[in-house]
């Protein structure tokens, strides 16, 4: 949006058919907020589209109506001028530093918009389990709906303490050892990416674990809303096709370089030794 604003304005100040159309469709709101300088003799809309409307509101619900026209054609400008209103809220159980450094991991461009919001549900604790539905009056009962387990559901259980999640993350282990080193992933590295590895090896260990949260998830809607219920090896090669993804990313992006990074050559024994287990 702030972009779009931007855009508006430089427009407005140019002295063509676009720069006249801005001017008579928006200049009531620029003009308003002293962002553009109208000749009241030229014929003026009052009647704006929605799109034009969103400006108005977008400044005054942001407190914007004090930023001036060169903070407007540097877009950067205002967003650090967001970056300083914003306060941080705190992770439950993490420090000021440990809780920053996880909403970057969750806004992190390298995952997918799903695998941001399951993270970013995570780490507010709004991730819709049983638990948290019942805490809403939404379900009667908060038993975890997998025959084997007969713990209550909640974000614990779903992605770490039930019994198919643990197989999940035993057999994913070979794989994670061998990209990142991990011999022992905990729950902090598994659901914030709180792991002191480099940041080459941090990005790969949050790119997998998002994607195993992320296929857990899935399988977890499948056997609740579709009453399907998939294997663990059916499991094994949903996660490994979701990082193959990256994957595939990566080499566009790196050439060879992405080998280093995935050492996907050695993927065939990993793989099919978590099958066998």
């Amino acid at each position: 949006m702030v972009k779009y604003i931007s855009l508006c304005i430089k427009t407005s100040r140019k002295e063509n058919i676009a720069g006249c159309m801005v001017r008579y469709v928006d200049g009531n709101v620029l003009r308003r907020y002293g962002l553009c300088v109208m000749d009241l003799r030229k014929p003026m809309c009052f009647n704006l589209p929605w799109f034009y409307v969103r400006i108005g509101r977008f400044i005054r619900r942001n407190n914007l109506e004090n930023a001036n026209v060169n903070e407007w054609f540097e877009s950067q400008k205002i967003r650090e001028i967001f970056c300083r209103k914003e306060e941080m809220e705190a992770v439950d159980g993490l420090n000021v530093s440990e809780s920053k450094e996880v909403w970057k991991k969750v806004c992190s461009k390298d995952l997918i918009n799903r695998q941001k919001d399951l993270a970013w549900m995570c780490a507010h604790g709004c991730l819709p389990t049983r638990v948290f539905q019942r805490r809403k009056r939404l379900v009667n009962s908060e038993k975890c709906p997998r025959e084997c387990c007969n713990s209550s559901e909640n974000i614990i259980d779903v992605l770490w303490e039930c019994y198919y999640a643990k197989t999940i993350w035993g057999r994913m282990g070979k794989l994670i050892k061998g990209l990142t080193g991990i011999e022992l992933l905990t729950y902090n590295m598994m659901l914030f990416g709180l792991c002191g590895l480099t940041e080459e090896k941090a990005r790969v260990l949050w790119i997998i674990v998002n994607c195993i949260k992320e296929v857990l998830w899935d399988i977890r809607n499948m056997c609740i809303f579709r009453n399907c219920e998939i294997d663990e090896d059916g499991c094994v090669a949903l996660i490994r096709n979701r990082i193959f993804l990256y994957v595939l990313c990566d080499r566009k992006k790196y050439g060879i370089d992405a080998e280093g990074i995935w050492k996907y050559r050695k993927w065939k024994f990993c793989f099919f030794s978590s099958l066998r287990k």
